[in-house]
C-alpha cells in the first residue's frame, strides 16, 4: 500500500465511523453487480464480501443475471439475510437484499423493477423499497459529447425514445404504477425508498454551472426531474452535497474511464452520477450519503480481472435518521 492509499484510509474511514452506533439509524445502498461478478475473478465472493464490509440494512441490486444469484449471495453472506428478485424470469435484472424480514405478500414486480415492505424490528417500523434499472440504450451523455449534437431534442431522444422504451417512459410507467402510488400515500408513516441505476445523470448536475464539463449543456434528465417534482421524492446524496462541482457524486464508472469501443483506449469516457437513492417521508432524515468502490485501487479497463471490486459502477450508500 503506498503512501496515498495510506490517506485515503487516514481521512476517509473516521468519516464513516463518525456516526455514533444509534438504534435510529438505517443504512440504504445501491448497487449495480455488473453482471452478476463475471467480469472478475471471483465476482460473486466479491459482491458479497464488498456488502458484508458496508453492512447496510438494505441493499437494491441491478443486474441480477438469474434468480440462482441472489440465492448464492444469501448463502455467502450468512444466515441474517433473504433476497427477493422475479423468480420467473430467465433476466430478472433487479433484485432486493436485507438483513431484515421482507414481508411476502408485498413483493412487486414492475417491467423496471421490484419492490417489498421491509420490516425493521429495532424501529417497529416498516419501509418501502423499490430497485429500478432504467434502459440503457441511447445514453445521453455520448449525445452530449458528440460535436455533432446541436439540440436538446436530440438528446431528449433517447431519454423519450421513439420505441416508448426510453428512460422517460421507463419513470413515467414506474410513477404511474398503482403500487408505488400506494406507497407514496402511506410514506408519511411508512418511509419509501427508491434507489438503482438510471443509466442518466441528474437534472440536479447539468446546470449553467457545470456545463462546461458537460460537453456545454445544462439539461433537465427527465428521469431523476420527474421522481423529483411529480412523487415529490428527494435525491438522498445531493439532499447532502448540494454542490455538483464541489462533490460531482459520480457512480460511472470505475473502469470505464476510456471507452472501450476501439481507439486503443485514448478517448475519454464521459464521468457521471447515474446511481441513486431517493426518499420521501418525514421520517427519514439523510446524515451521511456517499460513493463506495471499497479501499484497493481499482483498475480500469482493459485491467480490471483481478480488481477486487467487482462492478463498474460505485455503489451509492446513505444512512437515515429514522425518526
Amino acid at each position: 500500500m503506498n503512501f496515498c492509499s495510506w490517506l485515503l484510509f487516514v481521512v476517509v474511514v473516521p468519516l464513516i465511523g463518525c456516526l455514533p452506533r444509534s438504534r435510529n439509524y438505517f443504512t440504504a445502498m445501491t448497487f449495480n453487480i455488473w453482471q452478476s461478478g463475471i467480469n472478475v475473478e471471483n465476482g460473486l465472493v466479491k459482491i458479497a464480501k464488498h456488502i458484508s464490509h458496508v453492512y447496510p440494512d438494505i441493499v437494491a441490486l441491478q443486474e441480477v443475471e438469474s434468480p440462482s444469484v441472489i440465492r448464492q449471495l444469501v448463502e455467502l453472506l450468512g444466515p441474517r439475510w433473504h433476497g427477493i428478485t422475479d423468480d420467473n424470469a430467465s433476466y430478472p435484472d433487479t433484485g432486493i437484499l436485507t438483513r431484515h424480514l421482507i414481508i411476502n405478500d408485498s413483493v412487486r414486480i414492475t417491467s423496471r423493477g421490484i419492490g417489498a415492505r421491509i420490516l425493521l424490528p429495532v424501529f417497529n417500523r416498516t419501509v418501502h423499497i423499490y430497485s429500478l434499472h432504467l434502459d440503457y440504450r441511447s445514453y445521453g451523455p455520448y449525445a452530449a459529447n458528440n460535436k455533432l449534437v446541436s439540440y436538446a431534442t436530440q438528446i431528449m431522444a433517447g431519454e423519450r425514445n421513439i420505441d416508448g422504451n426510453g428512460r422517460f417512459e421507463n419513470m413515467r410507467e414506474f410513477i404511474l404504477d398503482d403500487g408505488f402510488r400506494k406507497a407514496l400515500e402511506k410514506s408519511d408513516y411508512e418511509p419509501l425508498i427508491v434507489c438503482g441505476d438510471f443509466n442518466a445523470p441528474s437534472h440536479l448536475d447539468w446546470t449553467e454551472e457545470t456545463k462546461h464539463i458537460h460537453g456545454g449543456w445544462a439539461f433537465e434528465w427527465p428521469a431523476t426531474k420527474m421522481l423529483q417534482e411529480e412523487a415529490m421524492m428527494t435525491d438522498s446524496f445531493r439532499k447532502l452535497h448540494p454542490n455538483p462541482l464541489l462533490k460531482p457524486g459520480n457512480t460511472w464508472s470505475t473502469v470505464e474511464k476510456t471507452t472501450s469501443s476501439g481507439w486503443s483506449w485514448t478517448i475519454p469516457e464521459p464521468q457521471d452520477r447515474i446511481d441513486f437513492i431517493f426518499y420521501k417521508s418525514p421520517l427519514l432524515e439523510p446524515v451521511y450519503s456517499y460513493t463506495y468502490e471499497g479501499r484497493d485501487v481499482v483498475w480500469p479497463k482493459p485491467y480490471h480481472w483481478h480488481n477486487d471490486y467487482p462492478s463498474d459502477h460505485f455503489a451509492v450508500v446513505t444512512t437515515f435518521n429514522v425518526y
